[in-house]
């Protein structure tokens, strides 16, 4: 079974490999995968994702949207 981090870094080195570069969305994806084993999530739900996304818990909401 292929694990969420497995799985993103597979889909980053495709997409790589293509030529994108992926910087910033590649080390979001590996955060959240990151923020996923922390929180022994088996699967994504959309509770998880919100509190990922939300963070930090302190900063205002326009910081959460980037750049």
């Amino acid at each position: 079974m292929t694990t969420l981090r497995q799985g993103v870094q597979e889909y980053l080195r495709m997409r790589r490999d293509l030529g994108f570069k992926l910087r910033d969305a590649g080390k979001g994806l590996l955060d959240f995968a990151r923020f996923m084993e922390q929180h022994r999530a088996s699967y994504i739900t959309q509770a998880l994702a919100l509190v990922w996304a939300q963070q930090p818990l302190h900063a205002q909401p326009a910081y959460w949207l980037g750049d």
